[in-house]
């Protein structure tokens, strides 16, 4: 399995339009940073570590840019179950609370069609979300070949980006 399907969301970077998603390759609950059980996280939390040894797994960093995706810090889930925007000073999460899935790191508050973006999710399910917004991913340039791997193996399809 390649990293393109193996990894998944462990944070997010954003501001206004443009952000960058880390993924990782190693189990979600394993994956950990600065502070990350710490709130509020856009003040404390530090970025994934990524100080492995021997290549046992990796982070993948994708920059990424949509329009009315509002980031983790902005949100809270009402009791009904719905996640609306709240403009907090200090949020009340952590990164931990996050990955949890207690909230999505991203979710598109202005759209009709409601789209949250949780932890734990694989970099295609990232993409499609994305593209269903209209926005863009950027993949490294060393990823051409696993791409390409997967087009010809059938297991994504250029439609799917």
């Amino acid at each position: 399995m390649s990293s393109l399907e193996k990894a998944v969301l462990c944070y997010v970077e954003k501001n206004f339009d443009d952000g960058v998603a880390y993924f990782t390759t190693q189990n979600i609950k394993e994956q950990w940073g600065d502070d990350w059980n710490d709130a509020p996280y856009e003040h404390n939390a530090g970025k994934p570590y990524d100080d492995h040894k021997f290549d046992a797994w990796k982070i993948i960093k994708i920059p990424f840019c949509v329009d009315g995706f509002e980031v983790a810090k902005s949100l809270k889930t009402t009791e009904n179950g719905d996640i609306v925007v709240i403009n907090y000073t200090n949020s009340p999460y952590s990164v931990e609370m996050i990955n949890n899935k207690e909230i999505p790191w991203l979710h598109s508050c202005y759209a009709s069609d409601k789209v949250s973006i949780f932890a734990g999710e694989t970099i295609i399910e990232f993409v499609k979300k994305i593209k269903d917004f209209k926005g863009e991913v950027y993949f490294p340039c060393d990823w051409a070949y696993q791409l390409d791997s997967l087009l010809n193996s059938k297991k994504i399809d250029l439609s799917d980006f």
